[in-house]
């Protein structure tokens, strides 16, 4: 796979179709370019659900508690991503600074001062155990998550990235680019970083982790929805009728 394309328009291109093979690659069994999102305007460049995931080790497909969901977007160009480059370096720093005090309060404060928003038996061990630190009462860190926010809409504010994000649109959230177009720290709060790679096999390599998000179970369905009519009108046009699923049967979406 190159990346580095005379034209843009191919790269990102390139991008969306390479970013689908990964989805499906990790068990994402819907997988499609041009979905709608779940609940704007919005066309996401890549979106993916799945209902278990494939163990490379034993060669079992693990069933999943509830079905996950991803959406990657493309972006081939730091002037297509950055939004205002005189203030977003001096925004990253303060986010950054934020960033070190919301961990702080969570690791000192609130672990100590509301031993209740633990989500006990979420791990094996004490220290990985999940917390619901969204739900702290505690002024000081709902004043930092705010004025993080604050930051966020400055730095994306008019994007996708923030809004969904925002409204937590899917499980996972990443942003697909060639290699070394973006660092870690300019990244919008909770998206992963995936980079082209034209050595690796998978065309992918994951340099930043997606921060793991809760979607609501309707913008699920509705987000499935979307990438089968995604995935038929791209059929359509190519001439094609996908007639091939390999969803549970007894998957039955709530209704919308």
């Amino acid at each position: 796979m190159h990346c580095h394309l005379a034209m843009e328009t191919s790269v990102h291109s390139l991008l969306k179709r390479t970013a689908a093979a990964w989805l499906r690659s990790q068990g994402y069994l819907a997988a499609a370019c041009e979905v709608r999102s779940p609940i704007a305007r919005w066309v996401l460049d890549v979106a993916g659900w799945r209902d278990a995931w494939h163990d490379s080790a034993t060669g079992e497909r693990i069933r999943l508690d509830q079905p996950e969901t991803a959406i990657i977007e493309c972006k081939c160009s730091r002037a297509d991503f950055l939004r205002d480059s005189r203030r977003f370096d001096a925004l990253l720093t303060l986010r950054r600074r934020y960033e070190g005090i919301r961990r702080s309060i969570e690791e000192h404060r609130i672990k100590a001062l509301e031993p209740q928003l633990r989500r006990s038996g979420s791990s094996l061990f004490a220290e990985l155990e999940e917390w619901d630190f969204a739900s702290s009462a505690l002024p000081a860190y709902q004043r930092t998550l705010r004025k993080l926010e604050q930051i966020d809409q400055r730095l994306h504010g008019q994007t996708k990235f923030f809004h969904i994000a925002r409204y937590a649109l899917a499980d996972a959230l990443y942003l697909a680019t060639p290699a070394g177009l973006l660092t870690q720290r300019e990244l919008p709060s909770g998206w992963g970083l995936l980079e082209c790679d034209p050595i690796a096999s998978e065309g992918f390599t994951v340099r930043v982790e997606a921060q793991a998000m809760t979607s609501r179970p309707v913008h699920r369905h509705r987000l499935l929805r979307n990438i089968a009519i995604a995935a038929c009108t791209g059929a359509a046009r190519r001439g094609a009728i996908i007639v091939e699923t390999d969803f549970d049967s007894d998957f039955a979406p709530e209704r919308l």
